[in-house]
């Protein structure tokens, strides 16, 4: 089942809606080569490796687990600009449609079944709403990160998915409407209010950044849209602190927050460390190509 609240990282992935350049393009001057993920109990694993093609677009990334591939998204262009994104393993992908120097759509299909469909609106060259009309099960096929569990305990977010999954059945209705409405202060995206068709309940994501170089700005890495708006990958800097406020239908309300630490080699990071307000931190260190 879909959480309403899926969407924050601490992920993975999309670009900076500016009407003079083209969507879809992902080609940073610092490449990422290999990154690695060290948790809070001191584990240092691989996590991801990802290959370029030589045109210095981005072919795929592998996710690794316990030292194995455990899946792999695989990327297609046309005139070097996104149209596709493959997991195989997980039979979905996701097809990008564009509207000149726009994005228009997103559409997330699992087994050949269309499960979201993602629409937006602009203003002043930038997406300020994303629509996305989910339908039906997205089953096993949820990779995504869910950037809450950094964020809020173990416990509230099993609690969420349980008030979502009873959402969702309101009415035997099939198709839900989530809206993401998003705020900017300047090239960054400041705000995120998430709400869902059928519920009153709302989410409030706030977030700062520094002044250095974001290495994922403009890339599309995740399946689910409002990842992407909400790991940061909209943004040109990169994410310092997020607090997150959340107002249940009955009234009840949860906050949290994470601060994020960076170690840089010129204008670029080469490695995070994130703690939230439940003591729970980690380590992400990137490589680059040379």
């Amino acid at each position: 089942m879909k959480r309403i609240l899926s969407v924050l990282f601490i992920a993975c992935v999309a670009m900076l809606f500016v009407s003079c350049q083209k969507e879809g393009v992902y080609n940073p001057s610092k490449k990422i080569s290999k990154i690695y993920y060290t948790s809070y109990s001191g584990i240092k694993s691989l996590e991801q490796v990802w290959t370029w093609n030589k045109d210095n677009t981005l072919q795929k990334i592998d996710y690794y687990d316990d030292g194995a591939i455990d899946y792999t998204y695989n990327f297609t262009y046309e005139k070097k600009r996104l149209v596709r994104m493959n997991d195989y393993a997980n039979n979905c992908y996701v097809e990008y449609k564009y509207d000149k120097n726009l994005l228009k759509e997103a559409n997330y299909y699992v087994g050949g079944t269309l499960c979201d469909a993602y629409t937006f609106t602009y203003k002043n060259g930038k997406i300020v709403k994303v629509t996305d009309n989910w339908i039906g099960s997205k089953g096993g096929a949820e990779k995504a990160i869910n950037p809450l569990r950094f964020i809020f305990s173990e416990e509230l977010c099993d609690a969420i998915d349980q008030s979502q999954k009873r959402m969702g059945n309101v009415g035997g209705k099939a198709t839900l409407v989530y809206v993401y409405e998003l705020t900017w202060d300047k090239d960054n995206v400041s705000k995120m209010v998430t709400t869902v068709s059928g519920s009153s309940a709302t989410q409030t994501y706030e977030m700062s950044y520094d002044k250095m170089n974001n290495p994922f700005y403009r890339a599309y890495l995740d399946f689910y849209f409002e990842d992407n708006a909400s790991s940061g990958c909209l943004s040109k800097n990169n994410i310092t602190r997020i607090e997150a406020r959340e107002v249940e239908e009955d009234g009840d309300v949860w906050t949290g927050s994470v601060d994020y630490e960076y170690t840089y080699e010129g204008k670029y990071p080469t490695s995070l460390r994130y703690a939230n307000n439940y003591g729970i931190s980690s380590l992400t260190e990137y490589e680059y190509l040379k």
